[in-house]
Formats: structure tokens, sequence, C-alpha cells
């Protein structure tokens, strides 16, 4: 098939190896550090295959790790001027499991798709998961601190992985568990994958049926995807027969305490039957953070900065008291960038966790009235429907502001603005829909008016306006409820009287039920964890101090020392945080902290910028 000038275009843009890595007939991964132009690779090669690999009656299915990556790589994919719509199922892999296996598949396995109420919430998991515990006579273990230990011990059972490690008492409680969910009909959001996983094994017309549709899968992240989703990615490459492109980088494997681990990624590259490629070269920092990150990581990939990119400025900031003192210096540090002309949205800070840091950190924004988000914070209910009517108002926030504003200021806005798109919207709407067993909307590219409020001029909503009225109005034009009724996610069944009960009782305004959604004007506040595939011109690192970077890891009833496998990924959580910044990183040290109990905590700067500082200048005394 012919390939567009436009896409013709894009590839003569690439570098060789992202070109190659496009143009492979086969499988690949592609291993691709931060700043590397993975996505743009990425986005590029469901495009080449597309318009040239595969007929318009098939299509690629793209596998990422959260929501907001899906959204981006289907918006890109749409962008590229290519025939996608329709043809590109863009999902995270619980999503995938359920959607495009196990409910689309229910009539073929005998095996009956997920009805309202059954996929169990937190609250619910924690409450079977403590039952289990009791039962396996550990009742004393509290199960909230125990999920995502048991998540791997259940990985590890899907994936016939050694159990030693483990406590005997905590893997029956997991047996125990994965019996219940049986028994009571329900399912979470980790047996959708390994349930999925044995329907595609088991059934050979479900996976003729998925090559059929799908001969072409991509997956994103895969070092933070685990040993389940491996075992899905070999079933369908070694049974379906269907082609992969795996993306990831094991510098950035951060998940490790739910069970995911690099070694997945580095054994499929390691196939005779899949190209294995790196990228070298980062697009987004300058040279001088590059440097400082590999130090921090303690491995020098030799990777550089893109030909005529400025070095960019890696800065130290020493307090000399404690955590208010952080806060202090990071507003200071924030009220400069801002200064500069650095709008606030491209400005983060970054903390290791939860705990005084944040609370000073917070305090002293507020103080300064300067605007901020943060991701952090659990005021308003999970579940996809609470995260559809949030992107709503971040469109309507963003809509307020681009349209009040005038001139060169407007033009910039829109250029700038992160807030989903009305067709995402849209598409959102009709999965929501979709997953509750609903009719679709009458055409795929229909568009409800209440939608349309979120960018009609003439129907705008300030940022200042109360909630309550925004989200009734919403509510009802959508027939949100009926969705809210029969979706078979747990917290979406009571998310809208509770995010209504919260704009009652605490008089929210619109601008925070958007505060989980990119909003012009506002820094960014989030842990490293969260801030994993963004970048920023200006990164804030605050709190840098040995006993919050590294930490104690929680086990059990008490707090120990990290073994040196956790050692090693807070290593890598760190390298993640520089590796955000495009222009400037600035890391905080100082002699110590205060607890939240009030206790003085005098343990010096992190090891980590300490042998940083010893790599970057061994001639020095550090």
């Amino acid at each position: 098939m012919q390939v567009s000038d436009t896409l013709l275009a894009e590839l003569d843009s690439l570098h060789p190896r992202q070109r190659t890595a496009v143009l492979h007939d086969g499988n690949v991964v592609l291993r691709a550090g931060p700043g590397s132009g993975k996505t743009r690779t990425l986005v590029a090669r469901i495009a080449y295959v597309l318009q040239t690999q595969i007929s318009a009656f098939r299509g690629v299915a793209c596998i990422t790790y959260t929501n907001a990556a899906a959204e981006e790589i289907r918006r890109r994919v749409l962008r590229s001027g290519v025939r996608a719509e329709g043809r590109i199922t863009c999902s995270t892999v619980h999503a995938f499991c359920l959607n495009e296996i196990l409910r689309a598949f229910a009539h073929l396995t005998g095996q009956s798709a997920p009805q309202a109420g059954q996929v169990l919430n937190k609250t619910a998991t924690e409450a079977l998961l403590q039952r289990c515990f009791d039962q396996a006579g550990i009742a004393e273990v509290l199960a909230q601190h125990r999920v995502p230990q048991s998540t791997r011990i259940r990985r590890a059972l899907a994936c016939n992985e050694n159990l030693d490690s483990f406590d005997p008492r905590e893997v029956q409680a997991a047996r125990l568990y994965e019996e219940q969910l049986i028994l009571r009909g329900e399912i979470d959001f980790e047996a959708m994958v390994t349930r999925a996983v044995h329907i595609v094994r088991e059934h050979a017309h479900v996976r003729d049926l998925l090559r059929s549709r799908f001969p072409h899968l991509v997956v994103d992240e895969y070092q933070d995807l685990g040993g389940v989703l491996h075992e899905l990615v070999l079933a369908l490459r070694d049974l379906a027969g269907i082609t992969v492109f795996a993306v990831g980088d094991t510098d950035q494997s951060v998940y490790g305490f739910t069970g995911a681990d690099a070694k997945y990624l580095t054994e499929l590259a390691g196939r005779a039957d899949f190209l294995d490629l790196e990228l070298e070269v980062n697009y987004r920092s300058g040279q001088d953070i590059i440097t400082a990150a590999e130090a921090a990581l303690g491995l020098s990939r030799g990777r550089l900065a893109r030909e005529g990119a400025p070095p960019g400025d890696v800065n130290l900031e020493q307090v000399e008291g404690g955590l208010a003192d952080h806060a202090r210096v990071t507003c200071d540090l924030v009220e400069q960038a801002q200064n500069k002309g650095i709008s606030p949205e491209r400005i983060a800070i970054l903390y290791p966790a939860r705990g005084r840091l944040l609370d000073d950190v917070r305090s002293e924004l507020t103080r300064r009235k300067l605007d901020f988000r943060h991701e952090g914070d659990d005021k308003l209910p999970t579940g996809s429907l609470s995260r559809f009517v949030q992107r709503c108002a971040s469109r309507a926030v963003t809509n307020y502001q681009i349209h009040t504003a005038s001139g060169a200021d407007r033009a910039d806005m829109l250029r700038r603005t992160q807030a989903p798109s009305l067709a995402s919207l849209a598409r959102a709407f009709t999965t929501l829909r979709t997953e509750a067993q609903l009719a679709p909307s009458p055409s795929r590219l229909f568009v409800p008016r209440a939608l349309q409020l979120c960018l009609d001029p003439e129907e705008l909503y300030p940022a200042e306006a109360p909630a309550l009225a925004w989200l009734e109005h919403l509510r009802a034009g959508l027939a949100l409820d009926e969705i809210a009724a029969r979706h078979p996610d747990q917290d979406n069944t009571s998310s809208l009287d509770d995010l209504a009960g919260l704009c009652r009782s605490k008089d929210l305004l619109l601008q925070d039920l958007a505060r989980g959604e990119e909003v012009i004007g506002k820094v960014l506040l989030a842990t490293y964890h969260a801030a994993k595939g963004r970048e920023f011109d200006t990164v804030i690192l605050p709190g840098l101090l040995q006993g919050l970077i590294p930490r104690d890891v929680h086990s059990g009833k008490q707090w120990r020392k990290p073994t040196e496998t956790e050692l090693a990924e807070q290593r890598r959580t760190f390298y993640v945080a520089l590796t955000r910044a495009e222009s400037t990183v600035t890391m905080i040290v100082g002699p110590g902290y205060e607890t939240r109990n009030g206790y003085w905590m005098s343990l010096g700067p992190s090891a980590f910028v300490i042998e940083m500082a010893r790599r970057l200048f061994p001639d020095e005394q550090t």
C-alpha cells in the first residue's frame, strides 16, 4: 500500500533507529529512555501499520499503563492523517482484558461478563482480603497495608513462579481470595488479566478472532506491567500469531512493589523472533541534566541530548533548617520561574511520598496564593465515572480561560492547553455506556449537547462558579445516573452522589472538580511515580534527605530498611523525577527534618544526592 505524504514526511524526520523500529515487518522491542521520542515512534508505528500493513477492516490494539497515556496516543494517531477511527483500540491492560476479551467473548467461552457492581472497588477489595487474612490466621495484619504484596503473590501464582520469598500465610490468603472471587461471582482488576490469559490459552477460536481483529499489538511501558501481562503477550504472540511491538525502559521500572519486573522486557528482547533496538538520543533534557540523572542512577548509559540543545541547569539548594525551609525555598523557586515567563503548568514540584514534606509545601503554596493542583488529593471519589466528570470540568475551566482572554494571550493558551478535547470526552462517554451495557450513541461522532456546553462560548462556566449546579446539569443532560446504576465497577455506583455531597458540604467550585486534570495556570505537585511519563520546563525536588529518599518500607505491622532490590527501585524513581526536566532541575537538601510527631531526624542529605555528587565531581570533597 502507498504511504501518504504526511506519514512519509514523519518517517523522514525520524532518527534512523526510530525509523527502523517503525518499518520493521516483525516483532520489535524498543528500549526507550526518558525523552527519547518513544511516544512519537510508537504513534508512527501504529500509523504505518494501519496505512500499509493491514486491511481497512482490521486494526491495532495498544495497551498502556494509564488512561491518560492511552488517550494521548489515540489523539496523536488520529491527528496523523491516517484513517484510524474505529481501527485503533487504545486502553489500559485492565480495560483491554475486560472489554476486548472477557466481555467480547463471554458468549463463546461460557463465562459471563461482569455485571453491575461486580468489579470490586478498593474498599471491597480490602474487606475481602481482610476476611482471607483472618481465615489464614493473620488477623493482626491489616489488609489495607498489604494489597500490593497480595497482588505480587497473586501474580506469582498466576505465572507459576517460586513462592519461597513470601509468607506462607499470605500465600494461603491470596489463594482464598481467588476462590472467594469465583464463589461470589465477583472480579477485581488483577483477576481481569488472569482470566483473560486463561481464555486466550484455552480457546483457539478466541485467538483466531483476536488475530483477525488485531493482527498487531503495541504495548507501552512494558517494564511496569508485570508477569501476568507478559504471559498474555506471549500467548497472543506464540499461540495467536499476533505481531508485537513492545516499548519500555528497564531504568524506569518503578512498580516492583506490585510485582512488575524489568526482567520480562529483557526476556522479550532476548528472543530470536524479536528485533531489539535502543534509542540513545534524549530530545527533552539538556546534556547536563542527562549526565546528572545518569550519575544519580549509578549507571552510565551514554545518552546524548539532541544536537544544539542548551545544556540545561542542575542546581543544588542547601537550607539550614527543616522541611518548612524546604517549602519556603520551593515557593521562592516557583515565583522566580514564573517571573522568567515560565507558565505555571510547565513547573513541577515532585516529592517522594506523603508526609510532613507534602503538608509543609501545600501550606506554603496556599499561603502565598500560588495556584497548584495536587494529584494525590484523595477527596474526590475514584472510578472512571468520577474521572470523566473531572475531565469535563477541566474542559469547562480551560474553555472559560481561553475565551475570556484576548489577542496574544488567547493564542498562547490555545497552544498550551492540555485539557481533554470534546472528541475524547465523547469517546469516554461512549465507552462508559458500553461498559454499562447501555445502547451506544447514535453514531461514533455523536456529541451530546451537554458535552457541547463545555465548549460553547455562550454557556461558559467560570472556574469560580459553584460546582454543584454545573454537576447537576451535566448529570441530567447525559443521564449519568443510569450509567452509575448499571456499570460493573463498584467505584462508579455512588460516585455521582458522593461528588454532589462534597460539592454541597465543601462549597466546591468548578475548578475544584478539575484539579485532577491539566489546567492552565496551575503548578503540578505530585509524587515521583505520578510524574512518570510527563515533561516540564522546570522541576523542583524538595526534601532530598536521608530517611525520606531513600525511605524505609512498611512490611506487615512494622517498618524496615529497604532490601537491595527495593533500594534500587527507589533510586530509579529518583532518576525518573530528575529526567522530567527540560531546562532546569533544582534539588533541595539540608541537615534533617521533623516527623509529623515533631521528632527531629538529623540524618543529612539523601545518600542518592551524595553519591551523585561524588560521581559528577570525583576530585572534590563532598
